[in-house]
């Protein structure tokens, strides 16, 4: 009986113990749940946060046929905010503002993002660029980091006139060196 006694006593020590151990497991998962970065902020802050120097190649979507590859400077801040400027000859002098947009984390290494930017007048074609209406111009696409101080991105690129029409659209692709 005393034998009998010892086991269901330590079979009771031995659920009492697992159930201790669940509980705290799930309240360690709840508080880690509660405090858990959101997707493009914290966690993923020490990847992309920072100024980056990117080399663009702009390309027709449907043709390949690419435009001869310019830099542009983006900023990614801890908020999820984005800053960028470009030195992309197709645009005259003072025609485009700086872009502005926001970043989100939508994997281990990888984001998406969308930058718009003021088209302050029109231009006329100048083969092989394009006109380019008044209003404004939308990048927005994915990135992937391939190492602490690198990423590429694919990206579509709309251009809207003052109307909210569509006035060209198009592809790029990019590569980004962190600034040190």
């Amino acid at each position: 009986m005393t034998v009998l006694k010892n086991l269901r006593t330590a079979a009771a020590r031995r659920a009492l113990r697992a159930a201790c151990v669940l509980a705290i497991t799930a309240l360690c998962g709840a508080a880690s749940a509660h405090n858990a970065p959101e997707p493009g902020f914290a966690f993923s802050n020490a990847k992309l946060t920072g100024t980056w120097l990117v080399r663009v190649t702009t390309f027709n979507c449907a043709t390949l046929v690419e435009s001869a590859p310019f830099t542009s400077y983006l900023t990614f801040g801890a908020d999820g905010s984005i800053v960028e400027t470009t030195a992309n000859p197709a645009f005259l002098p003072g025609q485009r503002s700086a872009g502005h947009g926001y970043w989100e984390r939508t994997g281990r290494n990888f984001y998406h993002m969308v930058s718009e930017a003021f088209i302050q007048f029109s231009s006329p074609a100048r083969p092989p660029v394009p006109p380019f209406p008044r209003g404004h111009q939308r990048l927005e696409g994915g990135l992937e980091m391939t190492g602490r101080n690198s990423f590429t991105t694919d990206a579509t690129v709309t251009f809207f006139d003052e109307s909210e029409a569509v006035a060209l659209a198009g592809c790029a692709r990019a590569v980004g060196q962190r600034m040190e």
